[in-house]
């Protein structure tokens, strides 16, 4: 008997998942306001936020003006995926507009990951001319950036951080978050670690989902690059 998955009967099957997504979490409902500051963060990093599925929570900004708020983000190449306990008078419109309503008790969607502007417990960095140094753990909600230049990680990446650079990026310890090397278009840059256990991979907006990393790459010591448009990880000898 096949199982149900290989079943040629079956046109598809549905899975649970724990992908973690982000969580714009509105201040305002001006939404000139709410472009300039989102022209400034995606413009730091666009290759991380390109086609990047979002949950809108609106709590601070009931009043915002939905339809407008969505087709903006889509203009900045985002995507608004869904409302979070969205109020009673948008979920019409929201249904309307192509986004799912998160609920108390909808569906199985794992806990979305907030994004925030500032950083809890910033790790020590130190950097020079051409790159950034981090001699600590960065943990979950924190974001390292190099710009100009290599991110060197001397110390873990937890699941839910981030490490960013414009350059390469190195973690010499096993690397459980997302990882982000040549966020403008440098297709050259690499990213190399020490025990692969990622949850996004990216280089110049080309990238690698936690479900999408070979099997038999993680936990070993890998090198990331592009090629023929594309993510391919290799496996390396002991960092």
């Amino acid at each position: 008997m096949a199982s149900p998955e290989r079943d040629p009967q079956k046109a598809f099957t549905l899975k649970g998942t724990s992908t973690p997504l982000t969580v714009l979490c509105l201040r305002s409902s001006d939404l000139e306001r709410i472009e300039r500051q989102l022209a400034t963060t995606v413009g730091q990093t666009p290759s991380f936020f390109q086609h990047a599925p979002l949950v809108l929570d609106l709590e601070g900004a009931a009043g915002v003006e939905l339809q407008g708020l969505v087709a903006l983000l889509r203009r900045h190449k985002l995507a608004p995926v869904a409302l979070r306990n969205p109020p009673k008078a948008l979920r019409e419109q929201a249904i309307s507009l192509g986004l799912a309503l998160l609920l108390p008790g909808n569906g199985r969607a794992g806990k979305p990951r907030e994004a925030k502007v500032e950083t809890p417990s910033p790790p020590v960095v130190t950097s020079a001319t051409f790159g950034v140094t981090v001699t600590q753990p960065v943990r979950s909600g924190q974001v390292v950036y190099a710009p100009q230049g290599d991110l060197v990680v001397l110390a873990p990446v937890s699941s839910g951080a981030e490490v960013v650079a414009d350059g390469n990026v190195h973690v010499y310890a096993p690397l459980r978050g997302r990882a982000l090397a040549g966020v403008h278009d440098r297709t050259e840059a690499r990213i190399f670690c020490s025990s692969l256990e990622a949850e996004f991979l990216s280089i110049a907006g080309h990238y690698l989902m936690a479900d999408e990393i070979p099997e038999a790459m993680r936990g070993k010591a890998v090198l990331v690059c592009v090629e023929e448009d594309r993510l391919v990880v290799r496996r390396l000898g002991p960092l």
